[in-house]
């Protein structure tokens, strides 16, 4: 007896004919239909309305690290981003001494006193020297203007119309002179003292207390006082914009609810579906969105994970919905209750994802840090934190281009790792370019005298190295005494002319040492970069951020040893 098998062969591995719903006639609408289950009724309930009661706490402190003392922190009127990204003073902003200077040219033009200008310029220049003194325009205007810092004390004498002072500067011996010329000083210093109420002299660079020169990157904590054993931790900061996904919380915590704190809340509202784009409609034949097309999906039969988003995207994806829930600005939060009433009068109480599946999905919750915010692979068994984060995020705001960049990357050929300082600011606060210095202060070629004579054959010259631009700073591996983690120490190359120039920016100023882990293949760059933005409040806050972004990937010094450099 011979037996014959029937079985579909598929040859075409893509499933855009399956999803192509092709048209044929009325009974093929009406089988499809039936297929699709649009005539089948469902003995199921509809959500209509949502019972909440969540707990809240308001954030009031942070501080940079676990041993240090807590701070204040208002979310109405503090910007955390400022706390944690300001830097410490290093001596008077460039920006800040000129509209001083300028301030002090008005104040003598309005008294009639502007040929004083130049006496007072002479008495309390501006500095000139060093290599970040400015040039150009920015060296003109401040050769033409008087140092507020070394002004400030010759002013204080003549507020009290001292005439010794008045004569350093020539001013005329009268007393409508010397009054008009008091009166400009006390005008000149209220001001002054408002806005920089102790003028120190430079110092050290210093980082921002938050900010970890190993790693490039802040660390600092925020907590509510009323839950003492919690505290969001923010390991890995990299700078720009500060939301919920950058802080961890403690998983482990397992606090009480705090009856004092928990709000209820029936809402009365309908749950709204969940939608995304590219969703397919409930109904066959209505038009869906052409912009997301599932059937042009590139994908393998063995292709699971991907054939399983499919699957679910166009079988499951009516299956949600969605309930505000509306959080205080800058609080912790979490749902201490959530029940769901649905239209035949039943009540269904929900719990957190994770009290019943540790694998559960989890897309708000806050991490423990130690992996980036996913549960480790075996066995998942750390659930994620049921808090909810509600940050005071920044508005958009002004930013400065960056006033200081350098680019960290790897030299395989050289087989090194180098710091390039690409920009920094000088002392009037515009930005230089370091390559371009560099290649003005390289002398030219000298001419040949012989240029019209064949050359003649010379020997090649043996260097010991070749050159490498003054901005490029070597890393040089250490080993530490555990003998299982490397840091970068800066070093600094012997020049030609046994110079050592050392970093004219703080960022690499301020960098000892640097975890080798911390300068990947990719590279990295981190810029600072002045920020202006006005609170919900109204009040105007100012600061210099710092941002570590992707760099440009490996690059080469041209360092070589041992060469035999033919002239």
């Amino acid at each position: 007896m011979t037996m014959f098998r029937y079985e579909p062969v598929p040859r075409d591995t893509g499933m855009d004919e399956a999803l192509a719903a092709r048209t044929a006639d009325a009974a093929w609408f009406l089988a499809r239909q039936y297929a699709f289950g649009e005539f089948r009724g469902d003995d199921a309930a509809s959500p209509v309305t949502v019972s909440l009661a969540q707990e809240t706490h308001r954030l009031d402190g942070w501080r940079t690290r676990a041993d240090a003392e807590w701070q204040p922190y208002e979310p109405d009127t503090m910007v955390l981003e400022a706390l944690v990204e300001r830097e410490p003073g290093n001596g008077l902003d460039g920006r800040l001494a000129m509209a001083g200077a300028l301030r002090w040219r008005r104040a003598l033009t309005a008294a009639g006193l502007v040929a004083l200008l130049p006496a007072f310029a002479r008495v309390c220049p501006f500095a000139t020297d060093g290599p970040l003194a400015p040039t150009g325009l920015s060296a003109a205007v401040r050769d033409r203007l008087p140092d507020p810092v070394a002004l400030a004390p010759w002013l204080a004498r003549l507020a009290e119309r001292d005439q010794t002072a008045a004569k350093e500067f020539d001013a005329p011996d009268t007393d409508a002179a010397r009054d008009a010329l008091a009166g400009a000083a006390v005008v000149w210093l209220s001001w002054w003292h408002a806005h920089v109420p102790a003028t120190a002299p430079p110092q050290s660079a210093q980082p921002p207390e938050a900010w970890n020169p190993e790693r490039l990157e802040y660390a600092f904590e925020v907590r509510a006082s009323s839950l003492p054993g919690l505290e969001l931790r923010a390991g890995e900061y990299h700078g720009g914009h500060l939301d919920w996904w950058a802080l961890d919380a403690d998983p482990d915590a397992q606090l009480p609810v705090d009856e004092a704190a928990v709000t209820h809340e029936q809402r009365t509202i309908v749950p709204t579906p969940a939608v995304y784009g590219g969703m397919p409609v409930s109904r066959f034949w209505e038009m869906e969105d052409a912009r997301i097309d599932f059937g042009s999906v590139d994908a393998s039969p063995a292709d699971l994970g991907r054939l399983m988003l499919i699957a679910f995207a166009t079988v499951y994806g009516n299956d949600w919905f969605c309930v505000p829930l509306p959080l205080v600005i800058g609080s912790l939060s979490r749902v201490v209750d959530c029940s769901v009433h649905d239209v035949f009068g039943g009540e269904t109480p929900l719990g957190h994802a994770t009290a019943r599946d540790l694998v559960s999905w989890n897309l708000f919750g806050l991490g423990d840090g130690s992996s980036g915010g996913i549960p480790p692979a075996e066995g998942m068994t750390m659930p994620p934190s049921p808090w909810i984060y509600r940050p005071a995020s920044l508005p958009d705001g002004l930013e400065s281009p960056a006033v200081e960049s350098v680019l960290l990357l790897r030299d395989e050929q050289a087989n090194l790792a180098w710091a390039v300082e690409e920009t920094v600011a000088d002392r009037a606060g515009e930005q230089v370019d370091r390559y371009a210095r560099w290649i003005a202060a390289t002398p030219p070629p000298a001419p040949d005298p012989d240029a019209a004579e064949p050359p003649a054959e010379t020997a090649p010259r043996y260097l010991l190295a070749t050159e490498v631009p003054a901005h490029w700073y070597p890393l040089v591996p250490q080993t530490l005494a555990d003998e299982e983690s490397v840091r970068f120490r800066p070093a600094r190359l012997d020049r030609d002319d046994a110079s050592l120039e050392a970093p004219l920016g703080r960022l690499l100023a301020e960098t000892a040492g640097l975890y080798e882990e911390e300068v990947p293949r990719s590279g990295i760059r981190v810029e600072r970069s002045r920020q202006f933005t006005r609170w919900q409040d109204g009040s105007a806050h100012a600061w210099t951020t710092r941002r570590k972004v992707s760099g440009t990937g490996g690059g080469s010094s041209g360092l070589r040893f041992d060469v035999l450099k033919e002239d």
